[in-house]
């Protein structure tokens, strides 16, 4: 059973935690925390947070994160985007995060089936339809990368596969932009206070891949 009195020193013991909350989450086993995580919301909002992971993971509907890792209010840093892509207001979430509150992990996670990755892998090979609004003009723009980067290194693989490689790609790819971009999780990481990790979230199953 998942300790939860015990808040993890490092982003490895963070791993093991969201780890062990999954696996209790495909066997249908729900640890005490998360049950009365409604008694702690006075004594967070009195005392502050300090959650132990930051996750950035899409905004699809069958990827609720604290659900499938177990966990109760206060213990995830959740930042949701459809295809947990990386733009500037998402980066300040990570960073104020990150800066504030000790977090010890970044995790990236993407999920099987998702829609707007899908979406890019279809608008990149049939460039000529138009997107219906220049707001997913500008999210696919950020996961066409990941997708045109795949698509030259599987050229035959079947539609099915590729759609799954490409996000991985783009999971990887938010992950180097977070690195990239932001010099408060770069110094982070070189004082060894912060982790990037990457997963993939099976939708039919509720299992989490790490890609690593």
């Amino acid at each position: 059973m998942n300790n939860t009195n015990s808040t993890p020193k490092n982003s490895k013991e963070a791993l093991i935690r969201l780890m062990e909350g999954n696996q209790r989450f495909i066997n249908g086993i729900r640890s005490v925390e998360p049950m009365f995580s409604h008694l702690k919301m006075a004594e967070l909002s009195a005392s502050g947070q300090k959650p132990f992971v930051i996750v950035l993971t899409c905004s699809d509907s069958r990827s609720p994160v604290e659900m499938i890792f177990d966990q109760g209010i206060g213990e995830v840093f959740v930042v949701r985007v459809a295809g947990n892509v990386v733009a500037p207001s998402l980066l300040a979430s990570i960073e104020f995060a990150a800066a504030n509150f000790g977090s010890p992990l970044i995790l990236v996670m993407g999920h099987t089936q998702c829609g707007a990755v899908n979406a890019t892998l279809q608008h990149t090979k049939n460039p000529s339809d138009v997107l219906p609004s220049i707001h997913l003009e500008e999210l696919v723009s950020r996961i066409r990368p990941a997708v045109e980067k795949t698509m030259k290194l599987y050229p035959s693989k079947p539609e099915s596969e590729v759609l799954e490689l490409c996000t991985a790609e783009n999971v990887k790819r938010s992950m180097g932009i977070i690195l990239d971009q932001s010099s408060i999780v770069r110094n982070l990481i070189n004082q060894d206070k912060i982790k990037i990790e990457g997963a993939i979230l099976d939708i039919q199953t509720g299992k989490v891949h790490l890609l690593t």
